[in-house]
This record gives C-alpha cells, sequence and structure tokens, in this order.
C-alpha cells in the first residue's frame, strides 16, 4: 500500500497543481482567471471517470496492477501535451465567443482538451478508492493532503520556473508515481507506457508554446506595431510581466486636444497581456504629461502634501505628484510585488529611477492591505488606479472582483483623509455610460455614511474627450477652489461636469456625450441637481438602490429617462464587488431590441461568458456523467438517497470553495494566492477529517450531525468571522495566513468526513453504488460552479454561502436513508 499511497499523494498534488497553472494561462490568453471554469473542468474529468468505473469496475479492479501505472503515465503525458495541443487545434477567443460560431467549438475543444488530465487522473484515484475502500480514510486522507501540498509547490514553481514549462514539470509528478507501482511480476506493459510518456514530456518541455493572448488584448495590438519586440519577460504567481518596445509605441493617456507637443516613445509594460503601465520616467517640476489630462485636477483645486498613489504600476502618477509643488511624501502602493520589485531591485533605470526618490516609500501590498494598516497615517490626497480601459472593456471585467472600489474601500480611504483631504479616481469614458455613473453612487453611499448632508458639496469632476476625473473632498469645496478648476479645464479644453455651483451651458463646451440624459443620470446618482438646486432630505438619504438605477429609484423628482432601467448601478460592496458588473438579467430582451442580438453581448462580455459556460458544463456534465449512467438503469428502483445525499456533498463543498476563493482574495491581495490557500487548506484539513473520520461508525445519526455542523460553520464563517478578516486585513502575510488556516480548518475537517463515512455506509448494502456516488459528487460540483459565480454577481457572496449551507443540511436529511436506497 505504501507504494500505492505515494502515487495517489502525488497525483493528486499534480491534479491541483495543474488546476491554478491553468488559471494562469488563460489570465494570460484572456481577461480572467475563469476559476470556476477550470474548478468545473476539473470536476467534469473525476465525474466521467466515476461513470467509466462504473461501467466497467470488475474489469479494471481485476486488472488494478496493471491499470493503474498506465493511467497514472497517461495523466502525465496528457498534463504536458495539454498547451501545445490546444495552441495547434486552435485556441478559443472570449471576445469572438458571441460573434463567431466557430469559437463555440473551440471553447468545447479546449474544454475537453483540458478535462483529459483529469478525467485519467480521477479514474486512477477513483479507482483506489474502490478497491481500496475498506481503508477509505486512509485512502482519501493521502488523496487530500497531496492535494494540499500541490498548492503550496506550484506557488513556488510559479516564482522559479517560466509558465510555459510548468504543464510538464507538473507531469513528473504522476509519472514518478507510476515507476513507483510498476508490477515487478510483469513489468513490461507499464514500463512501456511510462517511456513513451516520459518522451512526451520531455518533447513538451523543449517546444512548450507561450500561451498566446486574444488578438483583442493590448500586448496584441502593441506587437503589432512596426518594429514592436518584447525586451523583458518573467513569471510569478501575480502573473506574466512583459515589456514592450516600439518606435511607433507613443504615450500619449487621454491628453488634451490643446497639447502641441510631440508625444514621446516609451516602453509599455503589460501584465498577462493586459496594460500594466507605460515607463514614463520622471519629469521636470511643472512639466509632466499627465498635467494636460483630467488627472490634473486635484493639483489644480489644492495643493496636497502627503500623497498615496494606490495601484501605483510603473509610477505614472507618483512621478506626477513628484512633479507638483515638491510634496513632503508619496506612497506608491503596488499589490503586483514581482512588478515593483522589477521596478525597485532589478532595473530601477527603466522609469528613471523613479522609485528611489527619498520623498516615495514603496509598498508591495494590496490597496486595501495598505488602507486598513493605520501605521501609514493619513493623507491629503488618495489617487485612485484608472477604472476601465481606453476605448471601453465591452464588460470583460464583469466577473472580476474589485476590493478597491467598493463603498467599504472608498469609506476606509475617507477615514485616512487630513482635514481637507481628497480622493481622486480617473475613469476611461464608455457609451452607454456605466463606470461614472456607478462611481458617483458610490461616492454618495460613502458621503450619506459618513454624515454629510449634501454630496454634492463635495465632489468636483471634469471631463475630456474620453476620460474624466472625479474627486471628493471631506470639506466643502470652496469658491475659488472651484473656480480654479474652470480656469483650469478651460485651458486644456476640458468640460466641468460635477461643480456645486455648475450650468448646464459649460458642461459640453468641447466635449459632448452620446448619450444625451448623461447629465441627468449623473446628477441623480450623485443626488444632486444641476444649477446648485438640491434633492430634499428624503432622495439624499435614499441610499443606493436609488443611483440612476431605475425610473421608480430616481434620486431626483420628475419622469424617468429612457434606458434608466437597462443596468444596475447600484454601488459595488465587499459582498458582492464587481464594479464593472452592470446588466440587468431582466432588461436583456429590450437591450436586445435597441442594441441587437450580435451587439448585446458586448456590452457585459463577462456575465454572458459565465452563462454559457454555466449551460456547457451542466450539458457535459449530463451526456458525460448521468446519461451514461441512465442507460444502465440506475434510475429505477429507490436510490434517491444516495443521489440527494452525494449531491450535497458535491454542491455544498463546491460552492463553499468558490465563496472562499473569492473572499479570501481581499484577504490575501490576490486570485491566485487565494486560490492556492483554500484549496491548499481545505484538502489539508479535509484529508484530516477523512483520517479522523474512521474512528466513527457510519451511523445514519452520526453523519447527520456532522453534516449539520457544517451548514452551521457555513453561515457562522459568512457572518461571524468576517469582522476577524476586516480587522486583521492590514496584518503581515504570515498572521493572516494562521487566520486564513483558522477560518477555513473548521468547516474543512468536517466536511472531509462526510464523503468518507457515505462511501463506508454505502458499502454496506450497495458496494456497486460507490463509483455512481462519485459520478453524482463530481457532477453536482460541475454543475454548482459556474452558477455560483451567477448567484454572486446578483446576490453576493452571502446568498452563495446560504446555498452551500442548504446543500449540507440536504445531506443531513438524507443520510439516515443511505444504506436502505
Amino acid at each position: 500500500m505504501t507504494g500505492i499511497s505515494i502515487a495517489l499523494g502525488l497525483t493528486s498534488a499534480a491534479v491541483i497543481a495543474f488546476q491554478l497553472v491553468i488559471m494562469q494561462i488563460l489570465s494570460v490568453a484572456q481577461w480572467h482567471h475563469f476559476a470556476w471554469m477550470v474548478i468545473s473542468v476539473a470536476m467534469l474529468g473525476f465525474g466521467a471517470a466515476g461513470t467509466a468505473l462504473f461501467l466497467w469496475r470488475r474489469v479494471l479492479s481485476r486488472s488494478f496492477d496493471r491499470v493503474f501505472p498506465l493511467l497514472l503515465a497517461a495523466t502525465g503525458a496528457s498534463m504536458a501535451a495539454t498547451t501545445a495541443v490546444t495552441q495547434r487545434l486552435g485556441t478559443f477567443d472570449a471576445f469572438l465567443l458571441f460573434f463567431e460560431p466557430a469559437q463555440v467549438g473551440f471553447l468545447l475543444m479546449t474544454y475537453t482538451v483540458y478535462a483529459v488530465p483529469f478525467f485519467l487522473a480521477g479514474l486512477a484515484i477513483s479507482l483506489v478508492f474502490y478497491v481500496k475502500v475498506e481503508g477509505i480514510s486512509r485512502v482519501y486522507f493521502v488523496n487530500l493532503a497531496g492535494s494540499g501540498l500541490g498548492a503550496a509547490l506550484i506557488l513556488g514553481l510559479m516564482h522559479i520556473s517560466p509558465l510555459e514549462y510548468l504543464p510538464g514539470i507538473l507531469a513528473l509528478l504522476p509519472l514518478l508515481g507510476a515507476v513507483l507501482v510498476v508490477p515487478r511480476a510483469r513489468p513490461f506493459p507499464g514500463a512501456l507506457a511510462i517511456a513513451v510518456a516520459g518522451i512526451v514530456t520531455l518533447l513538451a518541455l523543449r517546444a512548450s508554446p507561450l500561451p498566446a493572448p486574444s488578438q483583442y488584448k493590448e500586448i496584441s495590438a502593441a506587437l503589432d506595431l512596426p518594429g514592436a519586440r518584447v525586451t523583458h519577460r518573467s513569471t510569478s504567481p501575480y502573473g506574466q510581466i512583459e515589456v514592450v518596445r516600439a518606435e511607433a509605441l507613443r504615450y500619449a493617456p487621454g491628453l488634451s486636444l490643446q497639447y502641441r507637443r510631440e508625444p514621446p516613445v516609451r516602453d509599455v509594460v503589460f501584465n498577462n497581456g493586459s496594460y500594466f503601465g507605460t515607463l514614463a520616467g520622471t519629469s521636470p517640476p511643472g512639466e509632466h504629461i499627465l498635467d494636460h489630462t483630467t488627472r490634473v485636477l486635484p493639483y489644480a483645486a489644492r495643493q496636497p502634501r502627503r500623497i498615496a498613489v494606490l495601484g501605483a504600476a510603473t509610477g505614472e502618477d507618483v512621478a506626477h505628484a513628484l512633479s507638483r509643488a515638491a510634496p513632503e511624501h508619496v506612497a506608491a502602493v503596488e499589490p503586483h510585488r514581482s512588478a515593483l520589485r522589477l521596478l525597485t531591485d532589478r532595473h530601477p533605470e527603466w522609469n528613471g529611477h523613479l522609485y528611489e526618490n527619498p520623498a516615495v516609500s514603496t509598498h508591495g501590498r494590496s490597496v486595501r492591505q495598505f488602507l486598513a494598516d493605520r501605521s501609514y497615517g493619513e493623507y491629503d490626497l488618495f489617487v485612485a488606479p484608472p477604472i476601465g480601459e481606453f476605448g471601453g472593456t465591452s464588460g470583460v471585467h464583469a466577473l472580476a472582483e474589485q476590493y478597491h472600489l467598493t463603498v467599504e474601500a472608498f469609506s476606509t480611504m475617507y477615514r485616512r483623509l487630513t482635514p481637507g483631504g481628497m480622493i481622486a479616481a480617473t475613469v476611461w469614458l464608455e457609451d452607454p455610460a456605466r463606470p461614472s455613473l456607478k462611481l458617483a453612487a458610490t461616492w454618495r453611499e460613502v458621503l450619506l455614511r459618513e454624515g454629510v448632508e449634501k454630496p454634492d458639496h463635495h465632489v468636483l469632476a471634469i471631463r475630456g474627450w474620453n476620460s474624466a476625473t472625479f474627486l471628493m473632498s471631506n470639506r466643502p469645496f470652496s469658491d475659488r477652489e472651484t473656480q480654479s478648476v474652470r480656469e483650469t479645464a478651460a485651458a486644456l479644453g476640458f468640460d466641468p461636469l460635477l461643480l456645486p455651483d455648475i450650468r448646464e451651458d459649460e458642461r459640453a463646451r468641447f466635449n459632448r456625450p452620446g448619450d444625451p440624459h448623461f447629465f441627468q443620470r449623473l446628477d441623480r446618482a450623485l443626488g444632486g441637481a444641476p444649477g446648485g438646486a438640491r434633492a430634499g432630505p428624503e432622495s439624499a438619504r435614499a441610499g443606493p438602490e436609488s443611483a440612476g438605477t431605475g425610473p421608480e429609484s430616481a434620486a431626483l423628482p420628475g419622469d424617468s429617462l429612457p434606458g434608466d432601467s437597462w443596468f444596475d448601478l447600484r454601488p459595488a460592496r465587499d459582498n458582492r464587488p464587481f464594479f464593472f458588473h452592470f446588466l440587468r438579467p431582466a432588461a436583456i430582451p429590450e437591450l436586445r431590441e435597441s442594441f441587437g442580438t450580435r451587439t448585446l453581448p458586448y456590452l457585459e462580455l463577462g456575465y454572458f461568458l459565465a452563462l454559457a459556460s454555466a449551460l456547457q458544463a451542466l450539458l457535459a456534465a449530463v451526456l458525460l456523467i448521468l446519461a451514461p449512467l441512465a442507460a444502465t438503469g440506475w434510475n429505477r428502483g429507490s436510490r434517491r438517497w444516495t443521489l440527494l445525499y452525494f449531491a450535497g456533498t458535491g454542491a455544498g463543498y463546491m460552492l463553499f470553495e468558490i465563496v472562499l476563493i473569492q473572499r479570501l482574495s481581499l484577504y490575501l491581495g490576490q486570485p491566485v494566492y487565494a486560490a492556492a490557500a483554500v484549496l491548499g487548506t481545505l484538502m489539508l484539513t479535509s484529508g484530516a477529517g477523512s483520517l479522523l473520520s474512521g474512528r466513527f461508525r457510519p451511523t445514519g445519526k452520526t453523519i447527520a450531525g456532522i453534516a449539520l455542523v457544517v451548514a452551521a460553520l457555513i453561515l457562522a464563517s459568512g457572518i461571524l468571522l468576517r469582522p476577524i478578516l476586516v480587522r486583521t486585513l492590514g496584518y503581515p502575510l504570515p498572521v493572516r495566513a494562521l487566520v486564513t488556516i483558522l477560518y477555513t480548518a473548521p468547516a474543512g475537517l468536517c466536511m472531509g468526513m462526510l464523503f468518507p463515512l457515505g462511501l463506508r455506509r454505502l458499502a454496506k448494502t450497495h458496494d456497486s453504488h460507490i463509483p455512481w456516488a462519485c459520478a453524482i459528487d463530481s457532477c453536482l460540483a460541475v454543475s454548482a460552479s459556474a452558477p455560483a459565480v451567477l448567484i454572486a454577481l446578483s446576490g453576493g457572496f452571502a446568498v452563495v454561502g446560504g446555498v452551500a449551507a442548504g446543500a449540507y443540511l440536504l445531506v443531513a436529511a438524507a443520510a439516515p436513508g443511505l444504506a436502505s436506497s
């Protein structure tokens, strides 16, 4: 059993690590890590494996000694070849999915290719479960412990190995496991399979292609320029950094049309193929190029001395701050630690030694972690990261958590301001207008929370031809300050957008918005009226639901405006941090009528992609898992308790896992770290729970009690423990890691007991149901992953957690009848 246990642990480690690698590959190729889709692909493979084992369990179990090493060798070979196969057959492009019908086929093919290694590994692991069911507690522990160690292993590998080599490196783990379990009596078939798989792995390592980014990602456009080339490439868990140089790559970030100089040529940094920043370097006092953009607004209004640039990237806003009246201190906060080290330690000359300036301090932390640490003191100005992208995003970021743009984030900034302090945020304009309206609604909510009765007296904004900058202060702006802003805007050809005494005739002097009702929507979102009129106190306190989201919730009296009901402009919150999610599902018919069927998905591509993936995962689960089982007659008779029990364990575990990943993305500051921490901790603690379950008799009463404890822990984690996360957000990483373990471990320990206890109870009367139970568990995990994201978009993580708790209540109800099914 020792060799089998080691092989099982190595394969389990490779499976979890491979999931995280796929997330990174998708982040480079597309606009999102699609963690929920990757997890569903893995579970689909495992579910199909359970079906295969159910159909051919007698043949496979009789030939276990020969089949097991063959499956491990095939797992390694398929892992190594996955990236090369998907690149050669054609990779799907999320941006074209609803425009080119062929992309649906590419998505299905990609889904299938990625599922193959998980199918083979799942078949090997499920076969061990079936053959060694008498020791299932120990076997399941080895499986989950190996998975947990795999999550830690891949984080280390991501720091030292290029992304394209990681699939081949991980393939070595199941290959080593295959070597350990080759039968000595008849070694030839296994040895041959290992040799072939080894050759495939070596070839994959030698010719591993880089993940090809979508043709619509920013780096693709940059590399299409004449003479463009990549001068630097490095990888880490934070993403793949690339520096592109081209003579035609000019730096003109929303420049005023009054700018008469030639835009400078500068190298550009990309992270996972998306724009990260320009290496613009330093500028003499008063001569920074950003003085000719709307980002000049805070310096036109006041003279801040202590400035914090949040999401500093390559330091464009840091250099801008330094060029304005020699500030006392500038804090550069950048969560991408690898990029920050690149510009501070390895190549500080790339941005003119900007971060070596004695007035600058660098902080490799997430925005929220920096804000939570009060030891940094107060600031006169917080500069938020730019919101959106030049030319619009087509909704590709709808699924991305934006914890720095929530009500809680801006409230924390507000409380860290000095008297007269300000918060600046620049928004890239889109049509229809959505981000600018949601930002105004968010700031209104923040100001109302802080006891401000007239939010429109505390907010200024100016608008250029493609961007607008908003400015919020904890002190009302004076007439002198608003006049200074007016004069600066006029000199640059920008229009005042929000001023306490703004006139309608000055809002579109240079730049006319595409939506004729844009100014009315904006005034309503902020809760003020044009021309200095004020909304009544009732509307001022109407709350976030009134932020221009529909005629019934208008903050201003009067008739509704066309398109009011199209978009959800409620402020983002930590429970629902999807700032770029605007689409109202109920408005889809009206939007389709107004924009057309082909254009509709590009209003919010991320939402429709999640919807399509959910339908595809459900269809694949039915075809590959349930349909073959139905053909064998498993649906005849009274087997509902087996179905309900393992449906609950599969769906509940997956939903809780996804909720934890989403919540801990805020706490740990990076999605890959969050995924690794959740998968690692859950697997290790669930493994310990599996080992502990061997001490319990699998009675219905015992299992039901454990399931009720799990449901209670899930609910408690969302209600009682969240304040602990908020209070420790600014603590050092080791402390946060310990809190993460304590936050996750109790539920993981109890959840780990339920699966082996269920199998042991089932084995007493219906051992032939064990592969079917594994298939049900995986099927529901597949089916639950994508819908979990859709539920979170509309209802927040608390609702997803509630559904997960409900799934374990179902387990508790089904447990007593399990053995009699």
